[in-house]
Parts: structure tokens; C-alpha cells; sequence
């Protein structure tokens, strides 16, 4: 018996959910945020997941920030060849973290502006890791 719960899983092995969430969450707009957290290669890694857009435009003030040489580098990627490049059959192929924190070997590490490969995903819940 089918009660339409059990969705086709991706070929690449992503999970559905976890790809309808994200497309929900950011769809609304690119001031979007949501609390989650995920295990990539065996890393724990949480905080706030945002839009490319906003990930983007922290990740060029960074740039910026750590040299003016190179500041329009990032600037002059063209949005629609990184859109060709981030989504696969209209699903988000990143997560895109502000602020996060690696968590692994018990060992807490602040990141960047950080971007995980939903493919690479192993496990995920919503929410932020406590701060202990």
C-alpha cells in the first residue's frame, strides 16, 4: 500500500528530503536561513545554511577583505554559469554555511563562509549544535 510518504531517491544518492527542504527553504528568497547540521566524510558540521546568493556575496567580502588584488575576481562569475554548475536535474547540488562550526575528533573549529557537496551528505538533522 502506497500513501505517497516514500519518494524516488536521486541517483546520485541524495536524500529527497533533505533536497525538498533546502529547495522549500530557499525558494522563499535569498534572505532565507535555516539551522542544520550535517556529517560529510565523517565531520560533523552545523550552522546557518543561506542562499548562494548570501553566500556568495560573504564569501567576496572576504576576498576583499584578504586582498584588494584580487577583490573582482569572484565579481566577475557569471551568475547563470555558477547556476549551471550548482544544480543538477532542478535540485541544489550545495549547502551553503555561514558561520559554521567542523566538529570532529571532538574538536570544535570555527569556519567560514563554507560550501558541502549535498551529495556527500551521510547524515543531516535541523537544527544548530549547542554551544555547550
Amino acid at each position: 500500500m502506497d500513501h505517497g510518504t516514500d519518494q524516488e531517491t536521486p541517483d546520485d544518492g541524495t536524500d529527497p528530503r533533505l533536497l525538498l527542504l533546502l529547495d522549500s527553504v530557499f525558494g522563499t528568497g535569498p534572505d532565507a536561513t535555516l539551522e542544520l547540521t550535517v556529517v560529510v566524510d565523517g565531520a560533523v558540521i552545523s550552522g546557518s545554511a543561506v542562499s548562494e546568493h548570501s553566500w556568495t556575496q560573504r564569501q567576496n567580502d572576504q576576498v576583499r577583505i584578504g586582498s584588494w588584488a584580487i577583490a573582482g575576481v569572484l565579481d566577475s562569475w557569471e551568475a547563470g554559469a555558477d547556476a549551471a554548475d550548482i544544480r543538477t536535474g532542478g535540485q541544489p547540488r550545495y549547502i551553503h554555511f555561514l558561520g559554521p562550526v567542523l566538529l570532529s575528533g571532538g574538536v570544535r573549529v570555527p569556519l567560514q563562509a563554507t560550501r558541502v557537496d549535498v551529495r556527500k551528505v551521510a547524515a543531516w538533522s535541523v537544527g544548530r549544535l549547542p554551544e555547550d
